[in-house]
């Protein structure tokens, strides 16, 4: 029989790190005033490290005094390089309460060294426990996960945390000293949910905090010079924006300004476009978010979601180039008001649509993807209508949803019975019940739908509103 002790055996080490007399290896950390000597043994590092397995080989420990081996770590902050020798010596990893600026150290650091298991943790542990505190600092940490090869995972969360919400990170004050690899990798994504001309008023700020020689951030006072090295700083970004998009009245007042910047060629053939609709020479890139100024109820983040569920039947997806949506509101409740017969004109014939409602003195939204589009004829008799099942829709890609706090989603999806019913005296009813709503007030009892969206069977809205989508 096998019996394992390793708590004991973690005890011990962990004592012999505190009070052993026997240390022949003096790593000194930090650097300036932040400094700390940690006395260790090269046996445990050798076994523990691959790194350390090198440096302590004969021809790395030449660098003795008194027959004791000297490092120095200048890039490990001492707190950093504590959790790391607790980890060498014991096997534990304590990060509560640690900073979030010490679990990228942390990071960094378990990568230097060639600590896979250590590092594997951290990436997953900064991800799953440290969402808030990367999302504050998410310039600070893409200058660092950038230059270890081993973080796509977490890289991959910075970039996509960005384009779903960047609004924080582009008016953020660490962004004016954004390196600029980082900044090209974000501008060429199509998923950067940002309007092309706040997106270029963006890049110009940036590109101004870049360009030392220019000193005033009026347009009108640039210099040749200042136009000249602005160009050489801008010049990789151009081409990855996507100005057809823009306005012609943004395009006038605030592109134009900056055209000494722009190759001649382009320059001319974006005017043509919006002067005379004329052909694009150029390649036109597609729109990369969602517009939904016009909602009173949902963001693009909701959008994004959505699309994503639409097309893939996984919210979580990530929608890729030329995969995306575009909403066009076809029918608001505040403004149309809520008669079912002008209900129906609005919608009627439009092609799949989404329905969102905001429920009164609540954070929630809920609604439902009408995978066929509402095709009612309401001059027809109902019972005639029902008798036929013609005011009955069993189209699988039908759901129901609701969002809650942070863009948290939950989906319904048709399983049985009825997926969708036209008329039938409500605006909305998906299901048997499971989302019905007319002339403001609603509930949700499921029975069609494997799961219920609302946690009360009744509701009251603040407002409705319906969006054609059409993929792009």
């Amino acid at each position: 029989m096998r019996t394992e002790f390793y708590p004991s055996l973690s005890l011990n080490f962990f004592q012999l790190l505190e009070d052993a007399d026997d240390y022949n290896v003096t790593i000194k950390v930090g650097e300036n005033q932040n400094t700390q000597d940690f006395r260790l043994h090269s046996t445990i590092l050798r076994a523990r490290s691959p790194y350390f397995k090198s440096a302590l080989s004969f021809q790395w420990t030449n660098n003795k005094k008194d027959g004791m081996i000297l490092f120095t770590k200048p890039n490990i902050s001492p707190p950093v390089f504590a959790l790391i020798i607790k980890y060498l010596y014991t096997g534990i990893l304590d990060l509560t309460n640690v900073p979030g600026s010490d679990i990228l150290g942390l990071l960094a650091g378990s990568d230097e060294l060639i600590l896979e298991e250590l590092f594997k943790h951290v990436q997953n542990y900064l991800i799953e426990k440290e969402a808030v505190w990367l999302k504050q600092n998410l310039v600070k940490v893409l200058h660092v996960v950038s230059k270890l090869a081993n973080c796509k995972q977490l890289q991959d969360y910075c970039y996509e945390s960005i384009c779903t919400d960047p609004d924080p990170f582009f008016t953020s004050e660490d962004f004016p000293i954004l390196d600029k690899d980082i900044f090209l990798e974000l501008i060429k994504r199509d998923d950067l949910e940002i309007e092309e001309i706040v997106l270029w008023d963006h890049l110009i700020k940036w590109g101004i905090s870049q360009t030392p020689t220019i000193k005033q951030k009026d347009v009108k006072k640039f210099t040749v010079s200042n136009f000249g090295n602005l160009k050489k700083t801008l010049d990789p970004f151009i081409s990855h924006i996507r100005f057809y998009e823009i306005s012609s009245k943004d395009f006038f007042y605030k592109v134009r300004p900056y055209r000494k910047i722009f190759p001649l060629v382009l320059f001319e053939d974006l005017v043509s476009f919006l002067m005379a609709e004329a052909e694009p020479q150029h390649e036109r890139l597609p729109a990369r978010y969602v517009d939904l100024s016009e909602s009173k109820i949902i963001k693009r983040r909701h959008a994004t979601i959505l699309s994503n569920q639409i097309l893939y039947k996984d919210a979580s997806s990530k929608i890729s180039k030329g995969n995306k949506y575009k909403f066009r509101l076809l029918y608001r409740g505040s403004r149309d008001g809520y008669d079912i017969n002008t209900f129906y004109s609005k919608v009627n014939g439009q092609g799949q649509a989404i329905a969102v409602i905001k429920i009164r003195n609540s954070e929630k939204i809920i609604g439902g993807f009408n995978a066929s589009g509402w095709n009612w004829n309401y001059n027809y008799n109902y019972s005639h209508r029902y008798n036929n099942n013609r005011n009955a829709d069993n189209n699988q890609d039908h759901f129901i949803f609701s969002f809650e706090e942070n863009y948290k989603i939950k989906i319904g999806k048709f399983v049985s019975g009825t997926g969708l019913y036209y008329g039938h005296n409500c605006m909305l009813m998906f299901g048997n019940g499971d989302l019905t709503f007319s002339g403001g007030n609603g509930s949700c009892n499921q029975n069609s739908y494997d799961q219920p969206i609302l946690d009360v069977n009744r509701f009251v809205a603040e407002e409705m509103e319906i969006f054609s989508v059409q993929r792009l």
